[in-house]
């Protein structure tokens, strides 16, 4: 998204100013007899879940295209008085429906000129199956992979591995290997954690609400 699309559209903007792009060529093109077209959601990309309500129209390859559905839209119960954030409907609120944007978007939209409305925070009584899809979501380390150090580096505190998760609903992450606090950090900000032997050790991202993500990850140091 970030290096390829800037890159292809810059090749056909260089091709249809030389000339060398024939218009006919892409409008006259016919699509394989496998490829339909579908409704996506246009915000996320993904298939229409029932709180999307703005579509596009995409291709589709069966078995090739993402078939994920679409949870960026979410309900959320508002008190009518307050305007607070609620845990469950009641006869003296409403529901709204919120775009629910990781921190890094949320950073790409601002740094765009074109800030996102955040969804409110939930109460912290709110039970965990409520608040399961709010929690954190680890986005490094990566699920199956063995992470070597090399043991020279990591006694000149060289080596490092790098945690980075995405919070909804907090702006602040606390990470815990095992049962040890590593330390806290801003949501979508990268934590250096510098492990102090080999091992599995199960890391842990945590917000301000207690929610959590969790994953196991191995930890090999060679000479």
């Amino acid at each position: 998204i970030k290096t390829a699309a800037p890159l292809f559209f810059q090749i056909l903007d260089s091709l249809r100013h030389q000339r060398l792009l024939s218009p006919t060529s892409l409008i006259d093109a016919l699509p394989p007899q496998n490829v339909t077209k579908v409704n996506v959601c246009t915000a996320s990309g993904d298939l229409p879940n029932s709180y999307c309500k703005n579509l596009s129209e995409t291709w589709f390859i069966p078995g090739k295209s993402p078939i994920k559905v679409s949870s960026l839209h979410r309900p959320m119960h508002l008190d009518n008085t307050t305007g607070l954030a609620l845990c469950n409907k009641s006869d003296n609120s409403h529901e709204e429906v919120f775009e629910f944007w990781d921190a890094d978007m949320l950073r790409l939209f601002r740094e765009a000129g074109m800030p996102r409305r955040t969804p409110p925070t939930l109460p912290a009584q709110c039970s965990n199956n409520q608040t399961t899809t709010l929690a954190p979501q680890i986005s490094s380390p990566l699920r199956g992979v063995v992470y070597t150090l090399k043991l020279s580096r990591q006694l000149a505190k060289n080596e490092t591995i790098a945690l980075k998760a995405n919070s909804t609903l907090s702006l602040k992450l606390f990470w815990f290997a095992d049962n040890a606090l590593i330390g806290e950090v801003e949501s979508g900000k990268a934590l250096a954690w510098q492990p102090q032997k080999s091992g599995v050790y199960v890391l842990r991202a945590v917000d301000s609400n207690g929610l959590a993500d969790s994953r196991e990850v191995q930890v090999e140091f060679v000479p």
